[in-house]
């Protein structure tokens, strides 16, 4: 983890003989405020250090595929986690049928991590550029108002029926587009519910934009769709739909709205601003020469940080956008982002219950049984429930979570296992392979997803963990 360190400035001094020829000393330069990690015992801020650990010891467990682990109470580490690749769970990808992976090879990548080590995104990176979109908001972009038209920025809309799709609409996927999938009869489709679908309407091209703009229709409404809640739902006008396209385009309207593309601005207004350097925070881009001055952003993925760096933007947020004084994050976005509960609720037996999905941000769901484990094992009714929408998380693909519990000034960090993009050589950066849609940076980074399409609830099922951080005070 880097750290910023604190400037420190001579002081001008006379060498005189007397005291009243002497030349005296000015007043120091005031140095800029800086942050540095409080790590703190479990029982200092009113957690029990044994369920603590327990917790810890289950996000950590060899089969989990978890590099690091970060839990934080009232803005200090209570407990805090980092390794590589477990023996067990080298083993079930070398027996994997459809693996490629050797021990050497697996533990060559991913045998040794430590919090110096890299993460990825993959889909927080929505998250923050929502909060990208927020602070770009207070600045006076997007006419001052996130129900500003899509179309407004995007003249390709201007003239079609897309032209009312809103910017608001587009962050809480809820655009009304029909998502795209690959297909090798018949390039890119309407998804059809196969599982080909690569993780919401997933454009593994090397341009990533134009299909999002260019080649999405408004989705019929009152019909059932196989993309849709399974296909066991009619879709109707607002409906939300989750897919990457929604986000990849906010990136390109940003760069048309604010003039500068997304990582820029995040570098300046948001990473420098709670001490991450940009090196740091090393955002992931199209092989599109021609798009935002030499390859499109991925703002639905692919951000690559140290897990503390992104526990200081969970912090951020538990902090109300405040960091050291400065109001980074304006209020009225965090309290639009709290308000998800009751204003983006997402239904239906696809989600086994009610969960919030706004402004690219989840909330939990806990259910109304305490201590449910992935398998429906463990229940106890005189303990803490993990309770719908008090929760709020980015999430990403593979078990990424920065998660939040405002209510009790409670973080949660977990990672999967990585392999950070810097170590990979030029081929293997682009995001697909010569025949699409093998993502390449899947198969590379993220070793669970060779063992199952459902890794994230396999490996890392989030609810057990808060349970028990809830039951640890």
């Amino acid at each position: 983890m880097r750290f910023l360190f604190l400037l420190f400035f001579a002081f001008l001094s006379s060498c005189g003989g007397g005291g009243s020829n002497s030349t005296p000393s000015p007043n120091p330069t005031p140095s800029a405020p800086t942050f540095s990690w409080e790590v703190v015992s479990p029982e200092s801020q009113g957690l029990s250090a044994e369920k603590v650990t327990a917790a810890m010891n289950f996000a950590m467990e060899d089969g989990r595929y978890t590099q690091a682990a970060i839990i934080i109470k009232n803005g200090k580490i209570v407990a805090e986690r980092y390794r590589g690749i477990g023996p067990n769970e080298v083993t079930e990808l070398v027996d994997h049928p459809q693996t490629f992976w050797t021990a050497d090879l697996l533990n060559n990548i991913y045998g040794s991590r430590d919090a110096n080590s890299f993460v990825t995104s993959w889909s927080v990176a929505k998250s923050i550029t929502s909060i990208l979109f927020g602070i770009a908001l207070e600045q006076g972009y997007f006419s001052g108002s996130l129900d500003t038209t899509a179309a407004t920025y995007l003249s390709e809309w201007a003239n079609d029926s897309k032209k009312t799709i809103t910017i608001k609409n587009l962050l809480d996927m809820r655009s009304g587009l029909v998502p795209k999938c690959y297909s090798d009869a018949g390039g890119w489709v309407e998804c059809d519910g196969s599982g080909m679908d690569g993780g919401g309407g997933y454009v593994s091209a090397d341009d990533q934009l134009t299909e999002c703009i260019n080649n999405r229709n408004l989705a019929a409404t009152g019909q059932t769709h196989s993309w849709y809640q399974g296909g066991n739902y009619n879709y109707d006008e607002g409906d939300f739909v989750y897919q990457n396209c929604d986000t990849q385009v906010l990136g390109e309207i940003f760069f048309r709205a604010v003039g500068q593309d997304i990582k820029t601005f995040a570098d300046t207004y948001l990473f420098s601003k709670i001490g991450i350097p940009p090196d740091s925070a090393q955002w992931w881009r199209d092989n599109t020469f021609g798009g935002q001055a030499n390859g499109n952003y991925l703002t639905y993925c692919c951000l690559d940080m140290k897990a503390r760096d992104f526990a200081r933007i969970a912090l951020l947020l538990v902090n109300n956008g405040v960091w050291l004084g400065e109001q980074v994050i304006p209020l009225s976005y965090i309290q639009a982002i709290k308000n998800i509960t009751s204003t983006s609720i997402v239904l239906g037996d696809y989600f086994q219950g009610s969960i919030s999905y706004g402004l690219k941000f989840w909330t939990l769901y806990g259910g109304t049984i305490c201590g449910l484990d992935e398998v429906g094992n463990y229940q106890n009714n005189n303990e803490k429930c993990v309770a719908n929408n008090t929760i709020i998380t980015p999430q990403g693909f593979d078990g990424q979570y920065p998660s939040i519990d405002f209510q009790n000034n409670l973080i949660m960090i977990r990672f999967s296992l990585y392999r950070h993009a810097n170590t990979l050589n030029a081929t293997e950066k682009k995001m697909v392979a010569d025949s699409p849609p093998a993502p390449v940076n899947y198969i590379i980074t993220a070793p669970v997803v060779a063992t199952s399409p459902t890794s994230i609830s396999k490996t890392f099922p989030q609810h057990v963990f808060w349970y028990m951080l809830n039951n640890s005070n």
